[in-house]
C-alpha cells in the first residue's frame, strides 16, 4: 500500500512540473506601449501571429487598456489561418468579464491546449466598450516568432471577418504587433511526465 502512495505522490509531482509554460510567440514587453487600438463595441481585431511551434497552446496573454466609463467583458477569439495568409476558421473563445478601466492590463486567457498542430494563428479580443482594446508594442519585431504587421477587423460587428475586413496594414508607423504572448508546455517537463508515467506503468506490471 505505501508503494502505491508513493508512486501516487510521484505521479502528482510530475503532472505539477508538467505544468510549467514557456512562451513560443512573444511581442509583450514590459514597458513602453505606443497605445491602444479600440476597435470599437464588440467589433475583433486580430493580428496574425506565427508561432516558433505547433504545440497545443495553454494561455494567452494579451495588453489591454480601456478608457470606457465602466469596466468591459473581454473575448479572446482564435482563429487559423489560410494557405493565403487570411483569417481562417474559429479555433477558440473565452471571456473575461468585468476587467476594470483606466490600467494598463495583461489579459491572462486560460486555452485547453488549442491550436495542436497549427502554427499560423490570428489572435485578439473584442470587447463590449468602444474605448477598449489590444495595446500596441514598441517593437517593430515580436521577441519570438513573428508578424507579417497587418490585422483583421471586424468593422460590423458581426463577429465573422469578412473578405474586406482582413490583411489591413499601419504601413509600419506605427507598428501593428499587437501585445500577445502565447504559452505552451515546458518541452522537458512534458518528457519527466512522459518518463514518469512510463515508470509508473512499469512498476505496476511489475507487481502482476
Amino acid at each position: 500500500m505505501r508503494r502505491y502512495f508513493g508512486l501516487l505522490a510521484l505521479a502528482v509531482a510530475l503532472t505539477s512540473a508538467a505544468s510549467a509554460n514557456v512562451a513560443d510567440f512573444d511581442n509583450l514587453p514590459d514597458a513602453g506601449y505606443r497605445f491602444y487600438f479600440p476597435g470599437g463595441a464588440n467589433q475583433i481585431v486580430l493580428d496574425d501571429v506565427q508561432r516558433t511551434t505547433s504545440l497545443a497552446i495553454k494561455q494567452i496573454d494579451i495588453g489591454y487598456f480601456s478608457t470606457a466609463g465602466s469596466a468591459a467583458n473581454v473575448t479572446l477569439y482564435v482563429f487559423s489561418a489560410n494557405a493565403d495568409g487570411t483569417v481562417g476558421s474559429l479555433l477558440y473563445s473565452d471571456t473575461i468579464s468585468n476587467v476594470p478601466t483606466g490600467q494598463l492590463l495583461v489579459l491572462s486567457f486560460g486555452t485547453p491546449g488549442i491550436a495542436a498542430g497549427v502554427q499560423n494563428l490570428w489572435i485578439g479580443i473584442a470587447a463590449d466598450r468602444a474605448q477598449a482594446g489590444m495595446l500596441l508594442s514598441p517593437s517593430p519585431n515580436p521577441i519570438l516568432g513573428s508578424s507579417a504587421d497587418r490585422f483583421a477587423w471586424d468593422q460590423n460587428a458581426n463577429g465573422i471577418i469578412d473578405a474586406n475586413e482582413q490583411n489591413f496594414f499601419f504601413g509600419g508607423n506605427p507598428v501593428a504587433n499587437f501585445a500577445i504572448r502565447t504559452l505552451v508546455p515546458e518541452p522537458a517537463s512534458m518528457l519527466a511526465l512522459s518518463a514518469g508515467l512510463a515508470g509508473l506503468v512499469g512498476l505496476r506490471r511489475r507487481k502482476k
